[in-house]
């Protein structure tokens, strides 16, 4: 007797011929630095009627510190830490008529929160992390040190070679996206570099310079090219989609930015304005003004809780959730629940983050301004009015809301400025047109 799993049939369907290949696509310059020449352009000239599978591809660079020591030369001093995704401040998509697909900002600060709360430590020790750089256990002082310059002026120190996989809705890998359907120029990925400040962590602060260079920037992903059967299928279909065209749903980030001013207490209203039209969830993220330029911080791998009591968010002249998230010291989980919810883990019973609940530098909250922590205000969004609403496809429709507001409680005096960064998780969809052209609608 064959197992029910096993099924058989007299008109097997056949397969689609396809052919695969690794292909690598270079930077237009050899080496670039957030001084002068910081944004990274990456042209992708795929084949005609060619597809481009994201799915396993990586970004790499060869990192080389240039910090130095200007009251004496000292590698050791001048040593930092960092990791591939802390040198990447935006990302921006351009299609083949140079028109803008996706713009993340921020980019940095929301793949550490990414890592921080949707890997765990085992993933972490794993070679594809390693191989970015950081730490292996979601504390960024663990990260390997990178030996500077024995110089007291701007000069190379030590090398890394890095490599990491692009977090934008474009590089998902979800999809094939038939790029070589397209017409005109070559799309683009333009990686702007983020400030070496903010970037590294320097060993030493007295005397020292943070700097830092990347050269031999490459992304590599496969190239699929299908037989011409499929491709005269696939057109007909374009074809008939008409000016809407052929479309994947994917998911990308909205970044907005917003401040406490030092000295305040108690109740406030921080107001910032995001008009998708599919959000799935907000995060409020805390961090001192004075520690996100500093070289001697992990501004982007840890944050603050800003002395938060309690916190809400205002939407169209309502409160959501419909009583305030309270965290204190002691009381943390609904505001950790709500945060798992946002990432899509409340379901899940095996919960494993890089979130700790005392540990230095990995702990979810503490009350107390200057601990460094992961703490964030989230908002789950998703089948908010999506039902209501068909131009959304789980979350809420933002596009018509104007401003919204963060409602912080803060228990505390604030003893300096805090920026409070808002990450909009939403639905992108990529649309693919007969007549050659990609736009997307966010």
């Amino acid at each position: 007797m064959n197992p029910e799993q096993v099924k058989f049939s007299s008109s097997a369907v056949e397969a689609t011929a396809a052919e695969s290949e690794l292909v690598i696509f270079r930077s237009e310059l050899s080496s670039y630095n957030p001084n002068s020449n910081k944004f990274i352009r990456i042209n992708l000239p795929v084949a005609d009627k060619s597809w481009l599978d994201w799915s396993d591809s990586v970004v790499s660079l060869k990192f080389t510190n240039r910090s130095h020591d200007t009251a004496g030369a000292s590698t050791s001093e001048t040593a930092v830490k960092t990791q591939l995704s802390n040198l990447i401040k935006s990302i921006t998509i351009l299609n083949s008529q140079g028109e803008q697909v996706e713009y993340v900002n921020n980019y940095n600060l929301i793949s550490n929160i990414m890592d921080d709360y949707t890997m765990g430590e085992n993933h972490k020790k794993g070679i594809e992390q390693l191989l970015a750089g950081g730490s292996p256990n979601g504390d960024p002082n663990g990260a390997t040190e990178i030996a500077g310059a024995n110089a007291t002026s701007e000069a190379d120190g030590s090398s890394l070679t890095m490599v990491d996989r692009l977090m934008t809705g474009f590089t998902s890998g979800q999809y094939l996206l038939p790029l070589g359907y397209l017409i005109g120029q070559s799309p683009a990925i333009i990686i702007e570099l983020e400030d070496a400040a903010t970037a590294l962590k320097i060993n030493t602060a007295a005397n020292t310079v943070a700097a830092y260079a990347v050269s031999e920037v490459q992304i590599r992903a496969k190239q699929i090219k299908f037989n011409s059967a499929f491709n005269a299928n696939f057109e007909a279909t374009m074809a008939s989609a008409a000016d809407t065209g052929v479309n994947y749903i994917t998911e990308s980030f909205l970044h907005n930015q917003a401040a406490l001013n030092s000295g305040v207490s108690g109740q406030q209203t921080v107001p910032f304005s995001v008009n998708p039209r599919s959000a799935k969830y907000i995060l409020a993220c805390m961090r001192l003004e004075a520690d996100i330029a500093n070289r001697d911080k992990f501004s982007l791998g840890t944050r603050s809780s800003a002395a938060v009591g309690e916190y809400s968010f205002e939407i169209s002249g309502k409160m959501y959730p419909t009583q305030p998230i309270q965290v204190s010291n002691t009381n943390y989980a609904q505001a950790y629940a709500n945060l798992l919810d946002c990432f899509g883990q409340i379901g899940n019973l095996n919960h494993n983050t890089l979130i700790t609940t005392a540990t230095t530098r990995t702990l979810f909250y503490s009350n107390t301004q200057g601990t460094a922590q992961k703490f964030l205000a989230g908002l789950v969004l998703e089948d908010f009015n999506s039902a209501t609403n068909p131009s959304t496809y789980s979350g809420a429709n933002l596009s018509t809301v104007g401003q919204m507001s963060f409602r912080p409680k803060i228990d505390t005096s604030l003893s300096g400025a805090y920026r409070v960064d808002f990450i909009t998780s939403i639905d992108m969809s990529l649309h693919f047109t007969a007549d050659g052209r990609m736009y997307s609608v966010r």
